[in-house]
């Protein structure tokens, strides 16, 4: 394990979930939960005592005893999606952290691996802490993909100048894995990301996000990919 000893993992977790019941506590791996699956998955990159499970759930204060990591109450207010604003919710977690940088990690991003944690964590430290090219960094997936609005096409053109997809302009679908910035700003303007954040290009598996129930079933079904690449 690498010295990331500046740097607070924060895994955001709310029983509540408007779309799929409990789904934190979804069944993801030989019995264990989605948020079982992801502490697990972070003790391979940092220290136990700065893995925090941010909520106000008992049953989520119980996972985190029984898993050995630090847990970080957070009020009922900051914890209802409909009262806090997001804003809010990032700057109440984020002050009562112990180190000068964070990384803010979602539960419901499975198949992001510990190597592509590790990748992030170190690219954070090089091109954000150390070199100041960026301010922050994003886990994201590069999109190659032919794009339409309502209207038209956004990145190409649909008639005889058809573009081939190797040559369309860079675009980002934020993969909702990994943030990371300094604790001091993102208290400062309310965000966890900057102005210039580093893209930090993951694999197209580590984009599943849960956010539907069919999410969950194209999670489960690529465990098998998440594995190879790993043994790989």
């Amino acid at each position: 394990m690498q010295n990331f000893s500046d740097i607070s993992v924060i895994i955001p977790v709310r029983e509540g979930s408007s779309r799929i019941k409990e789904k934190i506590f979804l069944p993801f791996h030989q019995n264990i939960s989605l948020l079982e699956w992801k502490i697990a998955q972070l003790k391979k990159v940092q220290s136990d005592n700065l893995i925090f499970l941010s909520s106000n759930s008992q049953r989520v204060k119980e996972i985190a005893h029984l898993m050995g990591v630090e847990f970080l109450p957070r009020s009922d207010y900051l914890s209802d999606g409909h009262q806090a604003s997001f804003s809010e919710v990032i700057t109440g977690i984020i002050k009562d952290i112990p180190t000068n940088h964070f990384a803010w990690v979602t539960v419901v991003v499975p198949l992001m691996s510990p190597q592509e944690y590790s990748e992030g964590f170190n690219l954070y430290i090089d091109q954000v802490v150390n070199q100041k090219n960026n301010d922050s960094l994003v886990s994201v997936n590069l999109l190659k993909e032919y794009l339409w609005n309502d209207k038209k096409p956004i990145n190409y053109k649909a008639t005889k100048e058809h573009t081939i997809s190797q040559d369309l302009p860079n675009i980002y679908k934020v993969t909702n894995g990994l943030y990371m910035r300094n604790k001091k700003d993102t208290l400062s303007e309310g965000y966890f990301l900057g102005a210039n954040p580093y893209k930090h290009i993951v694999s197209k598996i580590s984009g599943v996000d849960i956010d539907e129930y069919d999410d969950y079933q194209i999670a489960m079904a690529l465990k098998q990919l998440y594995f190879y690449d790993s043994i790989k």
